[in-house]
């Protein structure tokens, strides 16, 4: 019961259920559990190792940690991230939620080495295994080219896009399931070999389901 009643509390979306009806008959179901006078009202509060935190929202960077231990105590839900960050020098190619596969297209035929001052189109296709909310799917761009427009299509799939120098991010609210294309005109300026970071499919909410290609190399005469 307490479980049910935690996962209603998390589905208020802006402080507010779908409708009025709705309300009513959640409040109807859980108020009575959640005021009985026979709980103990206990703030919530957890600790991380050592330290114990009673205030929120809460934030720390733990250096070099051997471990991590979180215990949690009180009646409310408590909201816990932890992530870590590192250079990941061998990328290997990912297929288990999502799968990404990304190629260069030269007047509309698949190439491995790209012709200076000739446009060029970075094609990426992921597959999305089962329906996914807030996607975030990054493609990474090569040292030797520049951006030959920065297009946001407002239709489909596409919620908005953020072109940076190393890569584009493109943002989805929803994709079902099924295959899906996304497409950044290039021009490529520099010649030279190039490695080609891999491109990812990833949730925004939840980054541990993702997809990614693996590291690849890209030639410009």
């Amino acid at each position: 019961m307490e479980k049910i009643a935690l996962y209603f509390l998390e589905q208020r979306k802006d402080g507010q259920w779908r409708n009025t009806y709705e309300a009513s008959l959640i409040l109807e179901t859980i108020l009575p559990e959640l005021i009985s006078g026979n709980k103990k009202n206990e703030p919530a509060s957890i600790k991380i190792n050592e330290h114990m935190v009673t205030q929120f929202p809460f934030d720390k960077v733990i250096e070099n940690p051997t471990d991590l231990k979180v215990e949690k105590k009180g009646n409310s839900a408590v909201y816990f991230t932890a992530y870590q960050q590192f250079q990941n020098a061998n990328p290997k190619k990912v297929e288990k939620d999502f799968v990404v596969r990304s190629f260069f297209l030269q007047k509309g035929n698949a190439v491995s080495t790209l012709k200076a001052g000739e446009m060029t189109t970075l094609k990426v296709e992921v597959e999305v295994k089962a329906d996914a909310d807030y996607m975030m799917i990054e493609i990474p761009i090569p040292a030797g080219c520049s951006y030959e427009n920065k297009v946001q299509n407002f239709w489909g799939v596409e919620t908005h896009r953020e072109y940076f120098k190393n890569k584009t991010s493109i943002f989805c609210t929803k994709l079902k399931q099924g295959k899906y294309t996304f497409e950044i005109d290039l021009m490529p300026r520099y010649t030279g070999s190039y490695i080609l970071n891999p491109a990812k499919a990833e949730m925004m909410c939840f980054p541990v389901f993702y997809g990614r290609e693996g590291m690849k190399k890209v030639g410009i005469n």
